[in-house]
């Protein structure tokens, strides 16, 4: 390896480091780009936007052991909307491709006087490609395999 390349993984691997001691991180699976987001553009090109919520919702996870959304997300549509970028009205679809894929769990939390949708990272999808297709298929009520819909 190149005394360059040696350089910077050098640098990478202190920084990774010190991101893990310091707790400034969350984990992002390998597969989520090789494996998860393909299978889901298959059923819409525009699913390539699990990223960058799933991502987003790692940021903003709560961290917080002594509290009761603790490990949990709790952003507002309008709040990922804004922040993300992402369409208000894409937000709902995204959330359910992303626990459809496994890497998402939900509640909802009506403690307060006002509804909250709580949202889970699970940091790694254990399910198989055919678990994944099958839950995208009865969120889309069709297969990519078949190309009609299941109402048809």
């Amino acid at each position: 390896m190149g005394e360059q390349f040696q350089r910077l993984a050098s640098e990478s691997t202190r920084k990774k480091t010190e991101c893990l001691d310091r707790g400034f991180y969350a984990p992002v699976p390998h597969d989520l780009f090789r494996r998860i987001v393909p299978i889901a553009r298959e059923y819409d090109k525009a699913n390539v936007h699990i990223v960058t919520l799933y991502t987003y919702l790692l940021s903003m996870v709560n961290g917080q052991p002594d509290n009761d959304r603790y490990m949990s997300a709790f952003p507002s549509v309008m709040r990922i909307a804004d922040e993300t970028g992402i369409g208000r009205n894409r937000v709902k679809r995204l959330c359910d491709v992303l626990e459809a894929v496994g890497l998402v769990k939900s509640a909802m939390d009506y403690t307060s006087n006002k509804r909250d949708k709580l949202y889970y990272p699970q940091y790694y999808s254990a399910l198989t490609d055919e678990e994944i297709r099958r839950n995208l298929d009865e969120i889309y009520r069709y297969s990519p395999e078949s190309e009609l819909p299941k109402s048809l």
